[in-house]
């Protein structure tokens, strides 16, 4: 699940704030993907699409004149991961590319900052897990 494409500047051509983006976005994509597979009903390709999308946007994102730190901004990019998949899938499954299964017309139902807020729930839980004196 590493992000890397022609688009994206390679890590010694980064800043020092487009590798703590970068770091950020990796500690994140493994939640990311979890959310776009198990839970939104992507394939694992369509899902690497977008995480190299949802990376671009991210940076983009933290960019912005003022933007919290990358870090603080990770609700924001588990909303937009979300945000994404949900309209690919209403994309995919309207256009009758595929059918939807009953788990992923509940998700589909549910507010994506509603579905992020429950996966931020369990990026606190790992963070604790791996710190738990932080």
């Amino acid at each position: 699940m590493e992000i890397s494409d022609d688009t994206v500047v390679s890590a010694d051509q980064e800043s020092p704030f487009e590798r703590e983006v970068r770091a950020v976005f990796q500690d994140t994509l493994g939640l990311i993907h979890i959310a776009l597979v198990t839970h939104y009903g992507m394939v694992d390709a369509e899902a690497n699409e977008l995480e190299k999308d949802l990376y671009l946007w991210f940076l983009r994102f933290c960019m912005r004149p003022g933007s919290k730190s990358p870090k603080e901004s990770r609700s924001f990019l588990l909303v937009a991961s979300c945000q994404f998949a949900r309209e690919y899938q209403k994309y995919v499954i309207g256009s009758g590319l595929r059918d939807a299964d009953p788990n992923t017309q509940t998700i589909l139902s549910r507010e994506p900052a509603e579905v992020a807020r429950d996966f931020s729930r369990s990026l606190e839980l790992l963070t604790y897990r791996h710190n738990p004196d932080a």
